[in-house]
């Protein structure tokens, strides 16, 4: 991989991250903000008929809000 393609990588990774934690900071005083995620991600199963590794966008949406509930189920710190 170029050096270019991993450190984008990276960012987008480090960027996903604080994303993560802050959700998980609001999730606790406002439950409701999981739902309403899941509301505007969670219908994301819709692969392309011809296009076996297509991911959408909200397949991608619905995969980081679920990655947040594991998050929040196991307590774990932010």
């Amino acid at each position: 991989m170029e050096a270019e393609a991993t450190e984008l990588e990276r960012r987008v990774l480090a960027h996903a991250r604080i994303l993560q934690s802050l959700i998980c900071f609001l999730a606790e005083s406002q439950p409701e903000i999981l739902e309403r995620l899941k509301s505007a991600f969670g219908s994301g199963h819709n692969v392309g008929e011809y296009e076996q590794d297509y991911s959408s966008t909200e397949q991608y949406g619905d995969m980081f809000v679920r990655m947040i509930e594991k998050e929040i189920a196991r307590g774990a710190p932010h």
